[in-house]
């Protein structure tokens, strides 16, 4: 495991403690293995050669959230997520790599054609009952039991993705040199505004493709010349895992794309894509043109925000209340441009969150490799959610609409979740395309 990175993070850690008030795995099981200051414990023992195995530290490694909460309560700032992804590392080094998940990550990601009709016959199990009698069975948990607890997570598989919606959005064909790029033009009467290359997150694409419809038009209407690149998957999940090698690959993918593009900005609307996008610089450092891809990228929220929209034409019914996705609001800073968009885009009555920046299970794919932490987590949220009164939680990363919704499904709650860009497209009269 020694790399600069991890021993740099490691010295700088002086076990002081701050790290256990604010850390979600620890609250619930106060257990010292399962918060910062335990876990570089135990990454400093194994790079000094105390451990002989990593066979016992699984828990400690895997279990961490990976959501940045200790680092921001850290006086030294310790990134002991980034320590957490470099023990991954080499715990599948050392003990090999499941075989579902390298499939995943080095067969599927890098390939949405494959993902997408893999997802589509889900999406007809589902419509059929089929799944549902599979899981009754116990089929899908004697394949895998990540596959039983996506099939429960997910309420329903859209018919059409995002990217089958784009003509119907209004994108066209524009040729460039060889090549050609789907351009959706800047909403007539809009003030000029600049072009941006909109990428599209594997989370919004196959299950919240509204929320990418509405952000795209809203970005038209404000004025940007949209482009619809044709990216993969970012390679935050397989970087999460601690697998490196593939989350590399899928990113130098990208950024070979990303390179030939003359947009002002790279725009997505899903807070834990343009985190891992802006880390580029890091993840492929010393690659050409690396630093000034990655210099290009905002969250959807942060080029909006400054962006002038016509007045709302109509409200949102009830009470909303913000969730801070952590790649977002911790990872990011990006904690007032949502609300903004909230309060002023959309005219929306918003009610602060207790602890709005906590946590809420979902994590990636958290919810499926630790569904009972991952539920435990997501219940402090939710009591915190019913605090406030409101009718819909509203957040800006796909994964944590996922969650929350499922939560709240769970306890049979009137409740509705959207994400920021839905809430302003309402509030604006835009008409999304129905499934």
């Amino acid at each position: 495991m020694p790399d600069n990175l991890t021993i740099t993070e490691l010295l700088r850690c002086n076990k002081c403690g701050y790290c256990q008030s604010t850390c979600p795995t620890y609250a619930i099981t106060l257990d010292e293995a399962n918060v910062a200051r335990g876990r570089n414990a135990l990454a400093g023992a194994l790079q000094d050669g105390d451990l002989e195995s990593l066979e016992a530290l699984r828990g400690p490694f895997f279990d961490c959230l990976l959501c940045g909460a200790c680092t921001e309560a850290c006086f030294s700032a310790v990134r002991t997520d980034e320590i957490m992804v470099r023990a991954r590392e080499a715990f599948h080094e050392q003990h090999g790599q499941p075989f579902v998940q390298r499939f995943i990550f080095r067969r599927l990601l890098g390939h949405p054609e494959r993902l997408a009709a893999l997802l589509r016959l889900a999406g007809t199990g589902k419509r059929t009952g089929l799944s549902r009698l599979f899981r009754r069975l116990g089929l899908l948990r004697w394949i895998n039991a990540t596959l039983e607890g996506a099939e429960g997570l997910v309420e329903a598989v859209p018919r059409h993705f995002l990217r089958d919606r784009l003509q119907e959005v209004g994108f066209r064909r524009h040729r460039i040199g060889r090549g050609e790029e789907l351009v959706l033009p800047r909403e007539e009467g809009a003030p000029l505004g600049p072009r941006v290359a909109y990428f599209i997150g594997c989370g919004t694409n196959f299950q919240e493709p509204r929320t990418g419809e509405a952000a795209i038009r809203l970005l038209a209407r404000s004025g940007c010349e949209v482009i619809a690149l044709p990216n993969v998957c970012c390679g935050l999940p397989p970087y999460s895992y601690g697998d490196l090698d593939a989350a590399r690959e899928l990113a130098r993918k990208n950024l070979e794309m990303l390179r030939r593009t003359d947009a002002e900005y790279i725009v997505t609307d899903c807070g834990s894509c343009s985190r891992f996008l802006k880390g580029y610089a890091e993840l492929l450092e010393g690659d050409p043109g690396v630093a000034e891809v990655a210099a290009k990228v905002r969250d959807w929220t942060e080029v909006l925000v400054d962006r002038p929209l016509p007045p709302p034409v109509r409200s949102w019914e009830g009470v909303v209340t913000y969730h801070d996705p952590c790649h977002l609001g911790r990872g990011q800073g990006i904690r007032e441009a949502p609300r903004r968009l909230l309060t002023e885009a959309a005219g929306a009555t918003l009610v602060e969150l207790p602890e709005a920046d906590w946590c809420c299970g979902g994590a990636g794919s958290y919810n499926l490799s630790h569904p009972e932490m991952s539920l435990a987590i997501l219940r402090r949220k939710l009591d915190n959610v019913a605090q406030t009164g409101a009718q819909t939680v509203a957040t800006a990363c796909p994964a944590c609409l996922i969650q929350l919704a499922y939560g709240l499904r769970r306890d049979d709650s009137p409740m509705q979740t959207r994400h920021v860009a839905e809430i302003v497209a309402h509030a604006q009269g835009i008409e999304l395309t129905e499934d």
